[in-house]
């Protein structure tokens, strides 16, 4: 139980299912981020999926990166194993799907926004809670300013709340809202599109989009991990925030502080 896969045919092209199945949550623990990453390594080495589907086992899609490993000591690994899965991601030439049920939080759902695709059953619940722990989402922050811009970004990212599906709809970050129980029927709808195309010709179109984005955003990627890592990972406030969730408490944070060194504020 971990990282499932099964590859099919439709029509001219080979689909390819990747399920996150490590009930309740499907949550991605370090173990299962390098599964993934095995995973979509093997995928793009045989290199016949030409559309790729994500999902999630039993009542939803994954609740995100364990949080109980967000410390010191693993988020050095866990962070930069957890950001390789979207370069991973985008040299695949196939079509990514993410295709959506029940909790879609935190880094799941910056992997679902990654896709080139998304389909999401109502009653989704999806959102970037990280705010909430002291801490923030790293990808999100270029793959949203690049897709939806800086407003909407900073009120999902700084909001910290669920998103309303319709809304996410309207602002392009999910293609298609279907109806509870459906999910199976619309993810067939849309590999209906594809499949009487050429294959190859799939496989270069997806390529030119996924570089296209490593272009707007991914390259971002390292920049962003390295502030976190430097700045956010050893402030206070980060680790009370995660301790105060572990302990089902409320947060004490610190007071207000300056953010600003010498070298910032003679800029």
């Amino acid at each position: 139980m971990g990282i499932l896969r099964t590859d099919k045919q439709h029509g001219t092209l080979t689909v390819t299912s990747v399920t996150f199945d490590h009930a309740p949550a499907n949550v991605l623990d370090f173990e299962h981020v390098r599964e993934l990453q095995s995973c979509l390594q093997q995928i793009r080495a045989d290199d016949r999926t030409r559309v790729l589907i994500f999902r999630g086992s039993g009542k939803c899609f994954s609740t995100g990166v364990e949080i109980g490993e967000h410390t010191p000591e693993v988020m050095p690994e866990l962070l930069p194993a957890f950001h390789a899965l979207f370069d991973d991601l985008l040299g695949i030439p196939a079509i990514t799907i993410a295709a959506l049920h029940g909790n879609c939080l935190g880094g799941a759902a910056e992997f679902a926004f990654s896709c080139d695709r998304i389909i999401a059953e109502e009653g989704s619940v999806i959102g970037l809670p990280e705010i909430q722990l002291g801490c923030y989402p790293p990808v999100a922050i270029p793959l949203l300013v690049s897709r939806i811009g800086v407003g909407r970004a900073t009120e999902m990212i700084l909001g910290g709340l669920p998103q309303d599906l319709q809304s996410l709809a309207e602002v392009g970050l999910i293609d298609t809202v279907c109806a509870t129980g459906k999910l199976d029927e619309c993810l067939d709808r849309e590999i209906n599109r594809y499949t009487d195309w050429s294959p190859a010709v799939v496989g270069l179109v997806a390529r030119r989009l996924h570089e296209e984005s490593r272009r707007q955003w991914a390259q971002q990627i390292p920049a962003v991990e390295s502030d976190y890592l430097e700045n956010l990972l050893p402030h206070p406030d980060c680790s009370e925030g995660i301790e105060a969730f572990l302990d089902k408490r409320t947060a004490q944070w610190q007071k207000p502080a300056g953010l600003m060194g010498p070298e910032e504020v003679a800029l």
